[in-house]
């Protein structure tokens, strides 16, 4: 595969730089005007990585945010099948019943999905009880190894 012309060593050291500063690939990248991947390769080919850490915790700050804005999407969702639920007993024409019946059923899935989505299953629970089991065979097995003080009967 063709290979495009040398860099110039002081863009390369330029790229080192931004690497150690801690700035990201992509941003290095159009700082610097190449490619993401010869960042990517100048980083390896100096025993340099990217630093992560902080985009781990962006990511999970972020699904924690999401979260809660499900539960109040959901809490939302089960406000407006009561309000159609009440609209659709209180409805006079057959049609407009219905229509409200409708939604009220569609408000209601809508809230168990989300409902759902954020549920472990019990999964965290099972965890636990299985962490506590462990330990415990762990201190039975420990005491089984333990030689008998010289004094018992």
């Amino acid at each position: 595969m063709p290979q495009g012309k040398p860099l110039d060593p002081a863009k390369r050291a330029a790229i080192l730089a931004d690497i150690d500063a801690g700035k990201n690939r992509n941003e290095i990248a159009r700082r610097q005007e190449v490619s993401a991947s010869t960042v990517s390769r100048i980083a390896a080919a100096h025993g340099r990585s990217f630093d992560r850490s902080s985009v781990e915790t962006a990511t999970r700050a972020r699904q924690a945010d999401n979260k809660a804005r499900r539960a109040a999407l959901a809490t939302a969702a089960l406000d407006d099948a009561d309000a159609m639920r009440r609209r659709a007993l209180a409805a006079e024409a057959g049609r407009d019943a219905r229509d409200f019946a409708t939604a009220y059923g569609i408000f209601i899935d809508k809230h168990a999905v989300l409902e759902r989505l954020d549920s472990d299953g019990g999964t965290e629970q099972a965890r636990s009880m299985l962490g506590a089991l462990a330990a415990g065979l762990q201190a039975a097995a420990q005491q089984l190894d333990d030689p008998p003080p010289a004094d018992a009967p």
